[in-house]
């Protein structure tokens, strides 16, 4: 049995306030790099660093910055995904099983798309 419209209309608010903050957040960090990249370190004309404990502390930065990019562009798919669901009328239910997501389960989690069950078994089946 579907979920109604009425059901979902605050978790599709949810999603799209969501969306709307990692796509700025994506977009700010991208921004950040490139401009860092772009002036150098400290500011200088040069973009190479004067120091070589200042090139490896622009690295850690800018792996950084790229894992969290990574990870928010992760979380955004997800959230696309999610939204994708409500419009085709899946949304609140396992993509792997079929089973009904708990509504505390999607409170915490509004892109959830899995059962607990179904995403440990992915999660032990992964490692």
């Amino acid at each position: 049995m579907k979920m109604k419209k009425s059901e979902m209309k605050p978790y599709k608010e949810i999603l799209l306030q969501l969306r709307a903050r990692l796509r700025g957040d994506v977009s700010a960090m991208a921004e950040a790099a490139l401009a860092r990249n772009k002036s150098g370190h400290g500011g200088s004309v040069s973009a190479v660093p004067s120091h070589i404990a200042d090139l490896g502390s622009d690295t850690f930065e800018l792996d950084n910055t790229l894992a969290l990019m990574s990870n928010e562009g992760e979380t955004l798919a997800m959230v696309e995904a999610a939204l994708k669901r409500i419009e085709d009328g899946s949304f609140g239910f396992c993509t792997e099983c079929g089973g009904k997501l708990p509504k505390l389960r999607l409170a915490a989690i509004p892109y959830a798309s899995y059962c607990v069950k179904c995403a440990s078994q992915i999660e032990q089946d992964r490692y």
